[in-house]
């Protein structure tokens, strides 16, 4: 299984954004909606062993985690603004019990710390300046964790290395949330059977 686990740090957590407006008023939920397509789309279908946890941060009511399994989404699509509408109604779940709010759609009120218990225990941190991804060997069963246009803070990045993960870079250029979980793709689909 392979698991992503993006921090949306202005992520709306409240199911009234605009779909009209996924990169301002939503708080750059496209981010997070860029990342998740990344991580589980290919041509004509999806990854059924990935799964997609995002952390939104953002107002009025952090946090939360919504959960993404590939082996049992149905509505998902390449368009982000459709898949928007299904993180609204994800949103619209505002307890601390996960519920499924459509079919592989998991939500719930969460902490970063408790996003990577559920995800755990292995974790590979995405993070500029890492150990270089092409001379390292990667776990096949990890979390990558991920940011979006913002650095984790130094609490979050404390819960993460907390937890044993390993700083891995992926080249002199920083990429974008979404090109970066393309390039861990690449690489775990060209070494891991």
């Amino acid at each position: 299984m392979r698991r992503f686990l993006v921090l949306g740090h202005r992520a709306s957590t409240s199911p009234q954004f605009s779909l009209d407006d996924l990169a301002g008023g939503a708080g750059r939920i496209d981010i997070l909606l860029n990342a998740a397509n990344a991580a589980l789309l290919v041509a004509h279908g999806l990854r059924a062993d990935v799964e997609v946890g995002l952390v939104l941060l953002g107002p009025p009511d952090p946090p939360r985690l919504v959960r993404l399994l590939g082996h049992r989404l149905r509505s998902f699509q390449p368009d982000i603004r459709s898949n928007a509408a299904l993180l609204r109604r994800a949103l619209e779940h505002g307890s601390r019990v996960e519920r499924e709010t459509s079919p592989g759609i998991l939500a719930r009120r969460a902490t970063l710390e408790e996003a990577l218990d559920v995800l755990g225990p292995t974790f590979v941190y995405l993070k500029e300046g890492g150990k270089d991804i092409r001379t390292f060997a990667l776990p096949a069963d990890a979390t990558w964790v991920l940011s979006d246009n913002q650095d984790l803070s130094a609490d979050e990045e404390r819960a993460v290395l907390d937890r044993g993960a390993i700083p891995v870079g992926l080249g002199s250029v920083a990429l974008h949330t979404d090109h970066a979980i393309a390039v861990v793709h690449n690489e775990l689909d060209r070494r891991l059977p």
